[in-house]
């Protein structure tokens, strides 16, 4: 076993909590699924599988869950630990977004009106863009230069992720790129260079061997069309059953 993801998700929403997806992304297969996801569940599944397994691991994807980090670094002596670029990449947009609404709130009638409902602008890839769509985002990019600043910031961090890198350039690129956001005063990102501070290497080590929760993410979405299909499952074990028999267990 050489790749390990761990990724939660809400069956219902806003009840009940989290389920914790383990995957094995190299095989295909989703290996369990847990009722919750404390440390000490999945410190508890480490352990049934025994020493010699958890041993196999060589990298372990995850987002910023502190749990999932503190029970892979006690429970899998030889994992490098990776934080998803994916879920990296949705809290920058968050931040992003969150600026927007701070700005258009703060603006007069007109720019106001440029900037309402143009989160999905903000958020999409420039290069997916419609040729509707991309006239509407220069609009709302001249309209505030704040904006305009957190966007293209956002991008260059974006660019980053996708540069073929090592894991030496890559931190220094992000050395280089925190210092910008630092010198741009920007308030609205300045949460957001926290976290990546707080996990600084777990982040770069997706630069070595690039592995992500892309296959994590996937399965979960089949898990919500599972679920939708038999309008919600009640009983814990038996929708643990159908995930496993879907994904070749």
């Amino acid at each position: 076993m050489k790749v390990l993801c761990l990724d939660e998700i809400a069956p219902h929403k806003g009840h009940g909590g989290y389920l914790l997806i383990i995957s094995a992304p190299e095989l295909g297969l989703v290996l369990d699924v847990l009722k919750d996801r404390k440390k000490a569940s999945l410190e508890a599944w480490f352990e049934q599988r025994g020493l010699d397994w958890c041993a196999t691991v060589e990298v372990c994807c995850a987002d910023m869950w502190d749990a999932y980090h503190e029970a892979a670094r006690a429970k899998l002596p030889q994992a490098r630990l990776t934080v998803d670029r994916f879920h990296v990449m949705k809290n920058l947009t968050e931040a992003v977004t969150k600026a927007r609404r701070t700005i258009q709130k703060n603006a007069d009638e007109a720019t106001q009106h440029i900037l309402k409902g143009g989160r999905w602008l903000l958020v999409k890839n420039p290069e997916d863009l419609t040729e509707e769509e991309r006239p509407r985002l220069a609009a709302m990019l001249a309209a505030s230069p704040e904006l305009k600043q957190c966007y293209e910031l956002k991008e260059e961090f974006r660019h980053w992720f996708n540069r073929p890198l090592d894991r030496a350039s890559a931190a220094n690129q992000l050395t280089e790129w925190l210092k910008r956001v630092e010198t741009s005063g920007l308030k609205a990102l300045q949460a957001f260079t926290r976290t990546v501070c707080n996990w600084r290497d777990h982040i770069l080590n997706y630069f070595e061997g690039r592995h992500s929760n892309g296959f994590a993410e996937g399965v979960n979405l089949k898990i919500k069309l599972l679920n939708r299909r038999a309008f919600g499952y009640r009983n814990f074990d038996n929708f643990r059953l159908h995930i496993l028999m879907a994904f070749g267990r």
